[in-house]
């Protein structure tokens, strides 16, 4: 599977979150003392069988040296242009070339160090003097040509990416150090210098080898050389934690008879097919929330119902499934060393759901051995990412065309049958099964929610507390009712910082955020030493604008040693333009100006085009007094974004403070107009028509605004008040 360097050009219009090399690592570097990484290599004599599976596998292919053996693409002088640019892919003294657009705009040869994925594309990977590795944005389509593979394809082919463009293939969007290099090599170290902005970054494995996944290994092969004391047999985690399943008569499918729910192969897994921030670097034999904060299952990346929208990987879907919920794991449809699936086609769902109920006509409704036949179609449905990579839903739901007539999801049924419409699929389906009530009955709540209604806290809440549902439901439900400020959602949250799972601790943190920042230590200070990275984090984060000197000295001490930890964080993730901001906007929390402005600065130089910097780096000289330096910024920002609202409503506000209410107003309106979806953006509008004088056309813009944000209070209220005020 590849795995994309590519973030949607609207994630780099976030203002929060966290998002010379060497070819081998120190030997002693490991998970715990006394552990020490040995390479993949020195498992095969024991291990043949796996260690040769894994030489076919995806995980071997993640990251390999530049050779006749691991290129796939065409450099016989092959050609390929994009927009305005030409490159051109060649054979130089045994060195495979590309000759490209610099970050200049130049043209100019570079040598390709290292393949980087395999199969459906291969992306390459490009050394600089400065310890960067740079993905090319143009990767080579290794599908069958009867597919329509076997050729060059941009990653962005609907868009030209110019050398200034933050997407650019040279920029730290594509950079493999801060981007990649975590799940493609193993034991990675980026060794990010701040001060140069340089890398040094070192790995025990050029790709995802055994220890990757199983840990340090040098303690396990004194054991296997004799070494019997070893506890664990020198292993630092056990992977080995399938449930054991059985068929019954009472069910057509297998029931888990040792009523385990096994965890740690899932949350190791997870660590790279999963959509996440790291909190630090991996620890093998640590939980997965000690080093990562998955993302829930939130507007942009999910639809309601909790299908997949982005590119969001597995884990986030599979914790949705009653797969999970039964306690099946990754290794019980995937063969953990190969990659292979276990079995072909139905085959693979008929080792626990009995085929005589399930695979026949009578069931799926579709000619025997038909695409539509395939279980995976139906309950499994793709979305294509990175242009050729289809990745399947791993929530494995039962489509519902009814719903998506309600909430405009997706459906198998119309995914596949692309000339019918929603009404017609959910026809198909009573008629087959008869009536069926709707499931995933979440998605409605979800989707009330962000539409911002108030009705949906009370549908949030008992969402919430549903055990019925899965985790990552109810953890989301919790996230989301930060959505509205009330005493409901204040004590809906304290009562889930208690919770036993950590997933929930979290996202109560989050919905903590409604309070205003003052107010926050009085709840969190208590869990400022949860027992959970991710938790703490959060936490963290939350507090950012509590200064310890403000507290009792034990308070102090406590808020002291977290936001300590919080800065190892920030300066792991230093190397990124999002990981600067979140150090500028926790220094700017703190009260340093200083440190928050060079912060900023700091992501300016990383992504040049960085909007979110811009902005909060406007927004910081905005608060100084010093509107003259803002203003290039947010000039800056315009030009390279015009289609972006922000930086138009930043230049509006600046322009007010300046008592320029008339240059003001076309801001204003551009970001409004650009934006209909911010409520905030329409309504400042509103208000700064009416402070003009303009009162028929503040109520008229205010009225369409209220149609999109009918629960919105600032531009009803402004509403009703400027309508009293006509005469």
């Amino acid at each position: 599977m590849s795995t994309s360097l590519f973030p949607p050009r609207l994630c780099l219009l976030l203002v929060t979150g966290l998002f010379c090399a060497t070819t081998t690592a120190s030997a002693v570097s490991g998970d715990k003392a006394g552990a020490a990484y040995v390479g993949s290599e020195s498992c095969a004599s024991c291990h043949q069988q796996a260690y040769k599976g894994w030489q076919q596998s995806h995980h071997w292919q993640a990251m390999q040296p530049a050779t006749e053996e691991t290129v796939l693409g065409d450099f016989n002088d092959a050609r390929f242009t994009h927009f305005d640019v030409t490159s051109k892919f060649s054979m130089r003294d045994g060195k495979f070339t590309v000759e490209t657009d610099n970050a200049k705009g130049e043209m100019e040869t570079f040598t390709i160090d290292y393949t980087f994925g395999f199969y459906p594309l291969q992306q390459y990977l490009i050394a600089f003097d400065d310890g960067r590795y740079q993905a090319l944005s143009v990767a080579w389509d290794s599908r069958p040509k009867n597919e329509g593979g076997q050729r060059w394809f941009h990653l962005y082919p609907d868009e030209a990416i110019p050398h200034d463009d933050p997407l650019h293939w040279t920029g730290a969007f594509q950079n493999w150090n801060s981007r990649c290099a975590s799940c493609h090599s193993t034991d990675l170290r980026k060794n990010y210098d701040p001060k140069k902005d340089t890398y040094h970054t070192e790995w025990s494995e050029v790709t995802v080898g055994c220890e990757s996944c199983h840990g340090a290994g040098s303690q396990h092969l004194a054991w296997a050389a004799g070494q019997e004391s070893i506890p664990d047999k020198g292993l630092l985690l056990s992977l080995n934690d399938r449930a054991n399943w059985q068929m019954t008569d009472q069910r057509p499918t297998m029931v888990n008879t040792s009523e385990q729910r096994p965890q740690r192969q899932v949350g190791a897994c997870a660590g790279c097919h999963s959509r996440r921030q790291e909190l630090a670097h991996r620890r093998v034999d640590a939980d997965y929330l000690e080093s990562y904060d998955p993302s829930l299952l939130l507007d942009g990346l999910y639809f309601p119902d909790g299908q997949i929208q982005d590119e969001v990987y597995v884990y986030g879907s599979f914790l949705q499934s009653k797969m999970h919920a039964e306690g099946v794991v990754c290794s019980n449809c995937h063969e953990p060393h190969s990659l292979q699936l276990r079995a072909e086609g139905n085959a693979l769902c008929g080792q626990c759901h009995n085929a005589e109920v399930f695979d026949t006509p009578a069931h799926h409704h579709h000619p025997t051995n038909s695409q539509g036949a395939q279980c995976v179609e139906c309950h499994m449905p793709d979305r294509t990412y990175m242009v050729v990579d289809p990745r399947r839903d791993h929530s494995f739901r039962v489509p519902q065309p009814a719903l998506s007539g309600l909430l405009g999801t997706p459906n198998a049924c119309t995914g596949c049958h692309q000339d019918e419409d929603n009404n017609w699929a959910k026809q198909a389906l009573e008629d087959w099964y008869g009536h069926q009530p709707l499931r995933d009955q979440h998605a409605s709540t979800l989707a009330i929610a962000r539409g911002n209604n108030p009705a949906a806290l009370k549908l949030l809440q008992k969402l919430a507390n549903d055990p019925s549902e899965s985790l990552i439901v109810r953890a989301t439900a919790v996230r989301e009712t930060g959505r509205f400020a009330s005493t409901e959602t204040v004590t809906e949250a304290i009562n889930h910082l208690y919770s036993d799972d950590p997933l929930l601790r979290v996202a109560a943190v989050h919905a903590i955020e409604v309070l205003p920042v003052n107010q926050r230590y009085t709840i969190l200070g208590p869990i400022v030493e949860d027992p959970v990275k991710a938790v703490r984090i959060a936490v963290a984060a939350a507090l950012a604008g509590t200064r310890p000197s403000q507290l009792s000295s034990d308070q102090a001490k406590g808020l002291g040693a977290l936001y300590a930890e919080y800065q190892e964080t920030l300066a792991y993730n230093a190397d990124m333009p999002s990981g600067q901001l979140n150090i500028g906007l926790f220094q700017l929390a703190q009260g340093d100006i200083e440190q928050a402005e060079g912060a900023y600065q700091h992501a300016l130089k990383l992504a040049p085009g960085y909007l979110p910097a811009m902005l909060n780096l406007a927004d910081l000289y905005r608060g100084t007094g010093a509107e003259e330096k803002a203003k290039p910024l947010l000039q800056r920002a315009m030009t390279l974004a015009p289609e972006e609202a922000p930086a138009y409503h930043a230049m509006g506000l600046s322009l007010v403070r300046q008592k320029k209410i008339a240059e003001a107003m076309p801001y204003l309106q551009k970001a409004a107009e650009l934006s209909p979806e911010s409520a905030r953006y329409s309504y400042v509008y509103g208000v700064a028509l009416h402070s003009s004088g303009d009162t028929a056309k503040a109520i008229e813009v205010l009225q369409q605004a209220a149609q999109q944000h009918p629960y919105d209070t600032s531009i009803t209220g402004a509403l009703k008040a400027y309508s009293e005020q006509k005469p």
